[in-house]
């Protein structure tokens, strides 16, 4: 009982410390779909940051909402302009297994705020408490900064998938990290 407690009193001194700094993390809802699909198709038209190459349209970024189940968690991070964030949990494999997929995605305005970092706390919390005993994540090697986020959060690099995707008329490599959460 202690534990959970703890548990609780940690995440409300979290979402203390982030409405400070002027944002809350919060669970998505089907409304802020499409400034989730902004934020991501303005990481794959600009940057590295993933390795896909074609933006979401409706239909696919619809299909994809569906995908989150008992299992998943889908957060955003908002201020007073809006969602200015978001973070998904999603099942490495839909059966017989307890590794969970992480993803983190910052609009390009509010970087280097800590609002990745925030979101990836939640994120390692909410795969604890959803039973989970791996997590891991998936990230462009071009992504420095990514990878950078990652890491400070305790997650190694396990592997590289060599040539994974072209893009911007290069080949681009996958670097896949991962944290125990025992």
């Amino acid at each position: 009982m202690v534990g959970m407690a703890q548990t609780r009193n940690a995440k409300t001194t979290n979402a203390q410390a982030k409405s400070a700094k002027g944002y809350s993390v919060r669970d998505a809802s089907k409304d802020d779909l499409k400034a989730i699909v902004g934020i991501y198709n303005w990481a794959v038209n600009q940057t590295f940051a993933t390795i896909d190459s074609e933006p979401l349209d409706a239909e696919e970024a619809q299909e994809w909402w569906e995908m989150h189940g008992k299992r998943s968690k889908l957060l955003v991070s908002v201020d007073e302009t809006g969602v200015i964030g978001w973070a998904r949990l999603l099942p490495w494999k839909q059966r017989g297994f307890d590794v969970v997929e992480s993803l983190v995605y910052v609009d390009p305005v509010h970087h280097g705020k800590g609002i990745g970092g925030a979101m990836l706390d939640e994120l390692i919390q909410e795969a604890r408490g959803l039973g989970y005993l791996t997590i891991v994540a998936s990230i462009a090697t071009d992504n420095r900064a990514g990878l950078a986020l990652y890491t400070r959060h305790g997650f190694g690099v396990v592997g590289t998938i060599a040539n994974a995707a072209h893009k911007f008329d290069r080949w681009m490599d996958i670097t896949l990290v991962q944290k125990a959460l025992d």
